[in-house]
Order: C-alpha cells, then structure tokens, then sequence
C-alpha cells in the first residue's frame, strides 16, 4: 500500500490564458492546460491516499510534487512536526520561500572566466532597456540651501550612536531649513557625484546608477524620498519629492488628501513630527536588472540601510526619529499619486523636536487612566 501525503508547499498560480503549480522548495513550476487534472487534483488534496499510477494525471501530479509518497511522505511529515507552524500567515511563507535562491550551474560556478564573461554578456543584452534612474516629478521646484557640515563635524560617530533613539514624543517646535537640508543630503543626496562613472568609463566599463551614502543593490537606487513637510522654518506644509541628483524639492501638493492619521494607523504622537520621510521602492528599476524574486528582498535592505543613515544623519543635528512599518498602503500611495505597481510604499520616517522617550503620550494618558 502506498502511504501519501499532500505536498504543502505547492501553490497555484494563475495569469493570462495559465494555470500553474508552483513547488517552492524546488522552484519548479508547471503549466496546466487540462480541466481533468483541476479535478484530480481536488480529489487528491482531499484523499492522497488514491493515488493511482494508471491515471495519466496522477503521474503528472506527483512528477510535478503534488503528492509525496513512501519515505518522500514520512520524511515531509517528521519536518513539519519538527519545524512546528509558522508563526505568519501563508502569504509570508509564499514570499519566504518565493524569494528563495535555490540553486546555480556547478558549471558556471567552477569556471571563473565562464561566470564573468556570462554576467558581462547578461549585462549588455539589458543596457538597451535602462529605465528611468534619475527620478524627476512634476511640479514646482524648490531650491535647498547647499550642504552644511558642520553638524557633523561637532559630533562623533560613537557619540551619535549612542544617542540615537526611538522617540514617540514630539513638539511641535520649527525644524531648520538647513538641518533638513542636510539631513536629506547626507540619506538620499547624490553625494559622491560622478566620480564612479568617470572611474569605470576609463576602465571600459558604462554604469548605471549613482551612489549614496548608503548601498543600494545594483547601485539602482530604487528607493525614492517623499518629504510629508509639517513644521519646517521656511518651507511650506505640503508633499514634495526630494530629487537626489540635484538636491532639490518638487512640490507635488500643498494640502493633505487622505487622513493622515488614519494612514498612520492613528500613530497620532507622529502628527507633531516636524517632517515625515515616505519611502517608496521603484520595483521597475529592480526588475530591469534582477527579473527575479529575490530582489524584493534587495528592496527591503535598502530601504533598511537608508532608514539607520537617517537615524543618524537626523540624530547628529539634535533631532529625535522615529520610523514605522505600520501604515495603510494605498492611502499613502494615493496621496503621493504614485501606482502602486511600479512604485510602493515601504516605510515611513519621521523627525522632530521632542523628547527621546519611546513611550507615546497616549500610552501615558491611558497608564494614567489606568492607575486612576
């Protein structure tokens, strides 16, 4: 007799004119063109134990891992027992897995030249398709003062990590214009100018990208910077767009169109911010070089490494932060007027003039009321 499992590790996936199954431990995935095989598959889900090899689509269900069978299936149940449940839920473990690297051509691996020369040819067959790299938005253009350093140049970078905190209370006291200057120069400016290009172009080799401060995968910089202005001196309320290459703002809006508080997940305390940094993620940029899952995690990492650099950048000119991931999406992505496809957003940063205390005056009051 043979013992079966069901394999839950297969997903089904559905586009223009195809049904799927996708293995994503393997990373294999198969097309289904025939209806009888969407009713094999729910009898089998539900009673793996008729599998039957004399049926065309049961052989092609279990080649394709649907069903596991013998010490396959023994040993698939001895993990799940051993491994417990996962703690999310299944979107989360679909895009774990999905974002996977599974496995490389030993081939390519052993033979150096091989793999240089292959990532060299990869890299020309794409240059033609370069997407837009440095982002422009519509609207009007607010000159920022140039660079000042000199808040740095009064602080240490032991000293600086040693302050920078979460804080949760803000007041509204004016923010400058030349700190916030600063603070989005030394994050997101184009610091280094073109000095890589000019380096490569003279080793015969043609970049795309710029640098920051921080990396950034395939020096794409995929992350975009959205300033939600509250309490600025000398700038007024409103959403621009900081361009990188040119230390500039654009003014995309000057009044709120969502509830920002709501959009906020009524993290109300963020309201007294002086600023807030929207990040976004052009998944455009990504997919033109890496056409793969596994670059949304690149994604996550820049937005990650530009997020400490504000920590600290902000930090060092006295100010407080606070960063969150709890937020609604659309209605941010609505207010920023961006798709939501090519462009999303991943993270939200805030600056202000406060206390470094990490507890919010509505815990306080709620503490309060508690003790009363």
């Amino acid at each position: 007799m043979i013992e079966a499992v069901v394999n839950q590790d297969i997903i089904i996936t559905v586009s223009s004119e195809k049904i799927g199954l996708w293995n994503l431990i393997s990373g294999e995935q198969y097309e289904i063109y025939e209806r009888s095989y969407w009713a094999r598959i729910f009898e089998l889900v539900s009673r793996p134990d008729l599998l039957d090899f004399s049926k065309s689509e049961d052989v092609g269900l279990y080649e394709a891992g649907l069903i596991l069978i013998n010490e396959d299936a023994r040993n698939y149940e001895r993990n799940l027992q051993s491994n417990g449940n996962w703690g999310w839920d299944q979107i989360s473990r679909i895009f774990h897995l999905g974002s996977k690297h599974i496995t490389m051509d030993d081939g390519v691996i052993n033979d150096t030249t091989k793999r240089e020369i292959g990532y060299l040819d990869y890299c020309e067959s794409i240059f033609p398709n370069i997407p837009e790299i440095e982002i422009e938005r519509e609207g009007e253009l607010i000159e920022l003062p140039p660079y000042d350093g000199q808040a740095f140049r009064s602080e240490t970078l032991e000293k600086t990590l040693r302050a920078r905190s979460t804080s949760r209370k803000f007041v509204k006291d004016p923010i400058s214009l030349q700190a916030v200057a600063n603070i989005l120069y030394m994050t997101f400016g184009k610091i280094h100018g073109d000095l890589r290009k000019d380096e490569m172009e003279q080793r015969g080799l043609v970049t795309v990208g710029y640098r920051r401060s921080s990396p950034s995968a395939g020096s794409l910089q995929a992350t975009e910077a959205y300033i939600i202005v509250q309490n600025v001196a000398g700038l007024a309320a409103g959403v621009y767009h900081y361009r990188s290459h040119q230390h500039k703002l654009t003014l995309l809006s000057t009044d709120l169109t969502i509830p920002l508080d709501k959009a906020l997940c009524y993290q109300d305390f963020a309201l007294d911010a002086g600023l807030l940094v929207i990040l976004t993620s052009r998944f455009d940029k990504l997919w033109w070089k890496y056409p793969h899952s596994r670059a949304y995690r690149s994604a996550l990492m820049d937005v990650g490494h530009l997020s400490q650099t504000f920590n600290l950048v902000t930090t060092a000119h006295g100010l407080n932060t606070w960063l969150t991931g709890f937020f609604i999406d659309d209605l941010l992505n609505q207010q920023l007027r961006i798709d939501s496809h090519k462009e999303h957003t991943i993270f939200v940063l805030a600056a202000g003039h406060g206390a470094p205390d990490p507890v919010n005056p509505g815990i306080e009051l709620a503490l309060a009321s508690l003790r009363a």
